[in-house]
């Protein structure tokens, strides 16, 4: 059998790894192996957001700061591990700024976790129906 349950970190980063190649790929001879990846990844998601307590019910800003508090990490220290200001770390989490693309990867990546977790829609301060 070629693909398992995922148990641990390092499987996780190869079979994410392995699903980023075939999705750049684009081919539809590889749709199956990437469905079934994806449904991986999401289980191996699921299953580790339960068990450090994350909720399901969270939003994005939410996560992020149980995340800090979690590590012990201050919006300076998280904004030098990220390369990006504090001011942004800030402004997202008062909810005066979305969290992009781009600091999705960044969080998902240095938390492990997969990107979903950080890209889910919530609304910011003054503003609604944002993603």
């Amino acid at each position: 059998m070629k693909y398992k349950r995922i148990y641990n970190i390092e499987q996780y980063n190869e079979y994410c790894n392995v699903y980023e190649t075939l999705m750049m790929k684009n081919l539809k001879k590889y749709s199956d192996e990437i469905d079934l990846l994806e449904l991986l990844i999401e289980d191996y998601d699921n299953r580790t957001i339960e068990s450090i307590g994350i909720k399901e019910d969270m939003n994005p800003v939410e996560i992020l700061q149980y995340l800090m508090d979690e590590n012990q990490l201050t919006k300076a220290e998280l904004a030098r591990q990220l390369n990006v200001s504090r001011q942004l770390i800030t402004e997202i989490l008062n909810y005066k700024r979305n969290i992009s693309k781009k600091m999705v990867a960044k969080l998902s990546d240095r938390f492990k976790m997969q990107q979903r977790a950080f890209s889910r829609a919530y609304e910011l301060k003054g503003k609604k129906n944002v993603a």
